[in-house]
């Protein structure tokens, strides 16, 4: 008994021992855990004016588009464009037959010369019947018949000359010709086809002028009545930017989309846009409200709520702040409530924080 009570003490204490100690190695971990200081990067928080930009995409027009028709109906017996061909000014593009309108010209020449004789004739019956009423070898009655036929054939050559100019001028309707330089953008008849009066038959675009068609949603149409500065990009040429002004806007939404058509003119358009190209119109203004803007690798999400943390100057401690988000653009977004001006959001690393935690401020 003795032995045994002799040789368990020991041990006892032993193990109280080396228990005390482990504890204490423990609470020195924790201590040293609790104490670890973070380096964060953080930026202040700062309110400024910023630009409200919103990019729509568009395709390159030209401004003034002609449907050019003949201005009589036949069928085209030649047609002389095709798509894409540049044209100048009084260039032939088509033509219709023209043998019935040649026709009606010959006719009507043949009655004008046939009234134009009745008139030679008239006139000589009227001079010599004034000489003879003046002698009274003729009555007055007599000679006032001769005035009437004379009148009747000066009014009937009057009329087969008019009849003779229009049938001229359709002759000359049965050729078509550009009626400016351009290009052709579309042919709506082939060689063959019997066309009405009017009908399209070639649309050519004047290139001197050229614009980018865009549609805006409702709540943007206050943005571009405010003189935003507005530039043009084309997917061709991604390192050029054109400056554009606004030129129409639709009184009306379409009916569909519920979106308004915008037309935008391209200042000092060059050859090396051409008509059809896709377009990036970017509408930007400067903007009266006071905003903060933060990167994106500063929110930290929990849920659908977003927030951020903010250093305590105080103890240089972090707390998560929820906050309310506006629009995103160029990896920024704008904070719209939440943080207060002068205070200390971290910007990366957020993942890895907890509430409390000492941190050391890194400034961007």
């Amino acid at each position: 008994m003795f032995i045994k009570t002799v040789s368990w003490k020991p041990v006892v204490l032993l193990i109280g021992f080396i228990g005390i100690a482990g504890c204490d190695i423990q609470a020195e971990e924790k201590v040293t855990t609790a104490e670890e200081i973070r380096p964060v990067r953080a930026l202040q928080v700062q309110f400024q004016q910023v630009e409200e930009i919103n990019v729509y995409a568009g395709e390159v027009k030209a401004r003034y588009v002609t449907d050019l028709g003949f201005r009589v109906s036949g069928k085209v017996v030649e047609r002389k464009v095709d798509v894409g061909d540049s044209v100048k000014k009084g260039q032939l593009l088509a033509r219709i037959d023209p043998t019935d309108y040649k026709l009606n010209v010959l006719s009507s020449r043949a009655e004008v010369n046939s009234a134009q004789a009745d008139v030679t004739k008239a006139q000589a019956d009227l001079k010599r019947y004034q000489s003879l009423v003046e002698k009274g070898v003729v009555s007055r009655n007599d000679y006032d018949a001769i005035v009437n036929k004379y009148n009747t054939a000066s009014a009937r050559l009057k009329q087969v000359k008019a009849g003779l100019e229009v049938n001229e001028n359709q002759s000359n309707y049965t050729d078509l010709y550009a009626d400016r330089d351009g290009i052709v953008m579309q042919v709506s008849a082939e060689a063959g086809e019997v066309v009405n009066a009017g009908q399209s038959i070639v649309s050519i675009a004047r290139l001197q002028e050229k614009e980018v068609d865009i549609s805006v949603p409702e709540n943007h149409l206050a943005q571009l009545k405010a003189n935003p500065t507005i530039n043009i990009a084309l997917w061709a040429y991604p390192n050029k930017q054109w400056q554009g002004t606004i030129r129409e806007i639709a009184p009306n939404a379409d009916a569909s989309t519920r979106t308004y058509a915008v037309r935008i003119s391209i200042i000092d358009a060059d050859d090396s846009i051409h008509l059809g190209m896709t377009a990036n119109v970017a509408v930007q203004r400067q903007t009266d409200e006071q905003v903060v803007l933060l990167p994106i690798s500063a929110l930290y999400a929990q849920g659908e709520q977003a927030s951020v943390w903010v250093v305590d100057s105080q103890n240089n401690t972090v707390k998560q702040i929820p906050v309310k988000l506006g629009d995103y653009h160029n990896n920024q977004v704008r904070v719209i409530e939440g943080l207060s001006g002068g205070q200390w959001v971290v910007t990366a690393g957020t993942h890895k924080l907890y509430a409390g935690q000492r941190v050391k401020l890194l400034t961007l």
